[in-house]
């Protein structure tokens, strides 16, 4: 992309489009703080921090010297893109160029109106401008591009009984650990997304600080995709299957540190044939 060019659900404006940027305002931090008095003495006791991410202003014009006709259809375009309606949980993902980067923030459209004279400039020059709100989800920006890696799985043993005997006596197949290297480019720790395939018995990527397991099997052709970014769980029907991840998970922490990391697989596999595959965005706290 372009510098100082956006992009919206396919939908493109800034850097000379019809719908140009006048301004950009990126907010403000926002702390949420669980300070609390001292019992019977002077001062706080410092609770937690929580990041709220900001709302993004864009003030913006659409311009046409030739016909306002066409200003005018320019700009009900880009008002039915920040329209789109979404249900709890959906986001969209908004696109930006700067010099050396292309990222990507998620959250939703917001707040869009017109100026006072919007109507009577769009008349006469064909010029009609207004402002657009956009918030965010997260505090994060991410880069454009997902990086991935995928891990198989190769048994520790081919089954049966090896005697002597040691009671329980159990005939499972356990698959061996694979371990894979990962880095993340950006300054932020970046959310993970895995998906694992089947056929696989309690499936498990982990590191020393964080884990996403299944409970159970899956199929040779069932999958479930863990995301850490959206809090959300799906089987390869895309119904949510929350409800089957280990104990261990823990969603909001499953994410690769700034730099290199070592990446654990897991989980009983008969075959050889079950994987994981582990995406992410390169995370960063600035634009």
């Amino acid at each position: 992309m372009r510098n100082a060019e956006f992009e919206i659900d396919g939908y493109r404006f800034g850097c000379s489009h019809p719908v140009d940027v006048l301004g950009w305002d990126l907010g403000a931090r926002e702390v949420r703080v669980q300070d609390t008095p001292r019992p019977g003495a002077p001062g706080l006791m410092l609770g937690r921090d929580f990041d709220d991410p900001p709302e993004w202003t864009f003030t913006f014009r659409a311009r046409n010297d030739q016909s306002a006709e066409v200003a005018f259809d320019e700009i009900e375009t880009f008002r039915r893109v920040w329209q789109a309606s979404q249900g709890v949980g959906e986001v969209s993902a908004l696109r930006y160029g700067l010099p050396g980067r292309e990222r990507v923030v998620f959250g939703r459209p917001r707040r869009w109106s017109l100026d006072d004279d919007a109507i009577r400039q769009g008349i006469h020059i064909g010029r009609l401008a207004g402002l657009a709100t956009f918030q965010l989800s997260d505090v994060r920006s991410f880069s454009d591009v997902v990086s991935e890696v995928s891990l198989g799985l190769v048994p520790e043993s081919s089954g049966g009984l090896v005697f002597p005997l040691v009671f329980p006596v159990t005939t499972t197949v356990t698959g061996g650990v694979r371990a894979g290297f990962v880095e993340n480019l950006g300054s932020a720790p970046a959310p993970v997304t895995v998906t694992f395939k089947g056929p696989v018995k309690n499936p498990r990527i982990y590191t020393d600080e964080w884990e996403i397991g299944i409970t159970g099997n899956l199929a040779y052709d069932e999958t479930v995709t863990v995301d850490a970014l959206a809090l959300s769980v799906v089987n390869q029907a895309g119904a949510n299957v929350g409800g089957r991840l280990t104990r261990g998970t823990r969603l909001r922490d499953a994410a690769l540190v700034p730099g290199q990391s070592e990446i654990r697989f897991t989980g009983g596999d008969s075959t050889g044939t079950a994987r994981a595959t582990v995406s992410w965005r390169d995370a960063s706290y600035g634009i």
